[in-house]
């Protein structure tokens, strides 16, 4: 049960970011809404590159769950050099993300995948 309820907090520490980034990310919606707030919402006005900014900012923590959960699973769960723990997570995350890349890329279309870079579709 102790291991159970220690893996728990470890999951448990990347997910405290989300509250917050949540909430931000809601407002930040809210503000560039143009039934709510008229033309001063929409595209192009001050008022709209400056919600769009903070959400850009705000919304950062959930493009990089998968990287949250790499780097503070280690730290949770390590007895003995956690920060060692959480850098070797991070370079097999990317070396993972690395070759699922060159894989896509060189055989993609066996997969029934299309990898495509500025215009360029494989």
């Amino acid at each position: 049960m102790q291991k159970l309820q220690r893996f728990g907090a470890a999951m448990f520490t990347p997910v405290l970011l989300f509250t917050f980034a949540g909430i931000m990310t809601a407002i930040c919606i809210l503000m560039t809404n143009e039934q709510i707030f008229g033309s001063m919402a929409a595209p192009g006005t001050n008022w709209y590159g400056v919600w769009q900014t903070l959400q850009a900012g705000a919304f950062t923590v959930f493009n990089i769950i998968p990287l949250l959960f790499v780097v503070g699973l280690p730290i949770g769960l390590a007895k003995q050099a956690p920060g060692r723990a959480a850098m070797e997570a991070v370079v097999i995350y990317a070396s993972w993300n690395y070759m699922i890349n060159a894989i896509l890329t060189n055989w993609g279309t066996a997969f029934g995948s299309r990898l495509c870079q500025n215009g360029d579709c494989r």
